[in-house]
């Protein structure tokens, strides 16, 4: 029940900050993708995997070129450099409790 109700809610996209070569993400990357992927409900969050070095990410570069491994939701930044998981899942919990509740409201 729970899940067919989560699904009928639009998806929280991550943004997802990174580089090639860089060792903090792919160890970032071992957390959030098993985080999202498997202990929160289906579609509820997406990763937009963004590589700061590729020309058309050249704004990303110019942002976060010696902080990443960067994470943001909306806005707000959710890890950078490195991921407290405990952290991680606090902030993705709290998050989605928000998306869910201003979701509800605008359906009343």
């Amino acid at each position: 029940m729970l899940t067919k109700i989560l699904n009928n809610f639009k998806s929280i996209n991550i943004k997802f900050f990174t580089r090639p070569g860089c060792s903090l993400c792919q160890s970032a990357k071992e957390i959030i993708y098993p985080a999202v992927e498997e202990d929160f409900p289906t579609n509820r969050f997406t990763i937009e995997e963004i590589d700061i070095d590729k020309e058309n990410n050249k704004q990303y570069f110019d942002k976060f070129k010696n902080d990443v491994p960067v994470g943001m939701i909306d806005q707000k930044i959710i890890f950078k450099h490195r991921i407290d998981e405990d952290k991680l899942y606090y902030d993705l919990e709290t998050i989605l409790r928000q998306q869910i509740k201003k979701e509800k409201e605008e359906k009343e």
